[in-house]
Parts: structure tokens; sequence; C-alpha cells
């Protein structure tokens, strides 16, 4: 996002410098620039929205996944439990860690942002994966 709102920026910039030098002109320049770094700012920002609200989704929806995993996991007998406490144990602490990073993301600078949405991506998927795998393997107990 930061090098299309770059790329914006020059290509404006370029197209004022282009512009005669006339008042008319000039102010012409002025006022489509400023209307073009408004409308990207805009655009900007709807995407960043847009992906803080994917974000909050993906967390509410791993929560009540992870809520129901527990819920079954309290009703299995005392042995599978012990079984598999190592497993669930190590979900918990996936999702911890994917929640500090979903705060980390909703705080962190633009530039920031894209190297934290990769990383939320991947802990998301490897806890999909362990709440999967945990879910299989309590299906055959």
């Amino acid at each position: 996002m930061k090098i299309i709102k770059t790329l914006v920026v020059v290509v404006l910039s370029i197209s004022l410098f282009a512009c005669d030098n006339t008042d008319s002109s000039a102010k012409k320049a002025k006022k489509e620039f400023k209307e073009a770094t408004e409308a990207t700012s805009e655009f900007l920002e709807d995407g960043i929205e847009e992906l803080n609200d994917k974000y909050l989704e993906m967390s509410d929806r791993m929560d009540k996944k992870l809520d129901k995993l527990n819920e079954n996991f309290e009703k299995l007998s005392k042995d599978v439990q012990r079984k598999y406490k190592d497993d669930l144990k190590s979900i918990k602490k996936q999702q911890s860690e994917l929640d500090k990073k979903l705060d980390a993301y909703e705080d962190a600078a633009e530039d920031s942002k894209e190297k934290l949405k990769s990383e939320i991506d991947e802990l998301e998927k490897k806890l999909e994966k362990q709440v999967e795998n945990l879910k299989e393997k309590l299906k055959k107990e």
C-alpha cells in the first residue's frame, strides 16, 4: 500500500510540474493534486479498515472454535484429557501468540503492518491445523 501511495504521489507530482506556470493552470493543478491525494488517502484508509475487520473476524472465529474445543475436551474422560493435555496447551499458547500479533497489528505503523500481516496469516494457519489435528485425535478416542 505504501508503494501505491508513493507511486500516486510521484505521478501527480510529475503532472504538476508538467503543467504550464500560468496562475490558473497552477491553481488547477494544485487543486487536482490535492483531490487526488485525498482520494488516495481515503482509498488506503478503506483498505486498512477492511484488513482490520478481516482480522477481527478471524480472531472471533478462532475464539469460537477454541471455546467449542475446550467445551468438548472437558467432557472427555480424565485419562483422555491427560493424554492430550499438552496438545491443548500448545493450542492455547498459539492462540495467545496470535492475539498478541493481532494487538500489535492494530497499533503498528503502516510499514510494519505488511510484515505482521504475513506473520498473522502464518500463525492462523498453524493454529487452525493444530485444532483440526486435535479434533481428529479426539474423534478416535
